[in-house]
């Protein structure tokens, strides 16, 4: 009987520890519940059943009291949440934070249609404003296109300006050569810069002697001739002109029969010691001859070599070198024939 209260004992000491962490766990002190709640608690702990939740452990009166007590607990403390948050909104609102804007709904952005009653929103491919807009694409490729004429324009009139000085032929200044002379020709015929007025003239100076220079610019002269006269636009328009320096031997017959080596349109001219300067003079020629010579002895005049073109006023228009052959006079002579016929003057 000992050992068989010594168990009841420690059961039911076992049992109250239980029942008081469950109120411990549910918020009630173990004085405060009803003794007949107690009981109620330890007979149910004594039971082999599994034990309940402490809601199902208390009497539904106890448990609709903690409930209502709960609930208002609850209402008393949602009021406090709701002050602090309005506190908090007009804290930022103090410190200057903007409200976040709403983002427009897709039937603002883009407006429906109405098609048999129904309505249908449709998507734009491009946006209302900015650079991929359709007036945005449209201002770019416009002024794309109008780049595009404008460099192609630039772009064939710098080409035409590079044509035209390719084939102007411009002279700086004008060299003062050329002027008055009288002389006479083969034919002993006298001739002055009056009759070399109304044509192009190729002047050359010279003298019948001369071993191999002289001929060649002859020669020269006379294949630039033929190339002009070979076109019915520059045929004719140039009279070429020998001028002997060597004046004590190029007699007017000397210098005819010298010319018949050359080209049939040649005129040669000569005359006196003086005249012969005087018109060297005037062309900016230089010649020498040998101080001391003696009876027939033979003799080289030292000259310039130089071929002059004057035009059709008797002014001076440009010279050639022995470096210059019968193409490029030509050429050049051709472009002053066309210069000359476009001021509308005829040859």
């Amino acid at each position: 009987m000992r050992v068989v209260g010594t168990v009841l004992r420690n059961s039911r000491q076992i049992c109250t520890g239980l029942v008081q962490h469950s109120l411990r766990v549910q918020g009630t002190s173990y004085a405060a519940v009803s003794q007949s709640t107690r009981f109620a608690m330890l007979n149910r702990a004594y039971t082999t059943d599994p034990p309940k939740s402490p809601k199902e452990q208390l009497p539904k009166n106890e448990a609709v009291k903690n409930e209502t007590s709960n609930t208002e607990a609850v209402k008393d403390e949602k009021p406090k949440s709701e002050a602090a948050k309005s506190d908090n909104v007009k804290t930022e609102s103090a410190q200057g934070e903007k409200p976040k804007e709403e983002k427009p709904k897709d039937s603002e952005r883009f407006p429906s249609r109405t098609f048999g009653g129904k309505s249908e929103t449709k998507e734009r491919l491009f946006p209302e404003t900015g650079p991929l807009s359709l007036p945005g694409i449209g201002i770019f490729l416009t002024t794309a296109i109008g780049l595009f004429v404008y460099f192609n324009y630039e772009k064939e009139r710098v080409g035409r300006e590079r044509k035209e000085r390719m084939n102007r032929v411009e002279t700086v200044g004008t060299a003062d050569i050329g002027g008055r002379f009288e002389l006479v020709d083969q034919d002993h015929q006298t001739f002055t810069e009056k009759n070399m007025l109304g044509k192009f003239h190729v002047v050359y100076f010279g003298f019948c002697h001369c071993p191999d220079i002289c001929p060649e610019e002859m020669d020269k002269i006379g294949d630039a001739l033929d190339i002009l006269d070979a076109n019915a636009y520059t045929k004719d328009a140039v009279q070429p002109v020998f001028i002997s320096c060597d004046p004590q031997r190029d007699t007017p017959v000397e210098v005819k029969s010298y010319l018949k080596q050359f080209h049939s349109k040649f005129i040669g001219l000569t005359g006196s010691v003086e005249q012969v300067r005087t018109t060297c003079k005037a062309y900016r020629v230089y010649f020498s001859k040998p101080p001391k010579v003696v009876g027939d002895q033979d003799y080289l005049v030292d000259h310039a070599i130089y071929t002059y073109l004057m035009d059709p006023d008797g002014v001076f228009v440009e010279v050639y070198g022995k470096d210059k052959n019968a193409e490029y006079m030509a050429e050049d002579i051709a472009k002053r024939i066309k210069k000359f016929k476009d001021t509308g003057r005829a040859l």
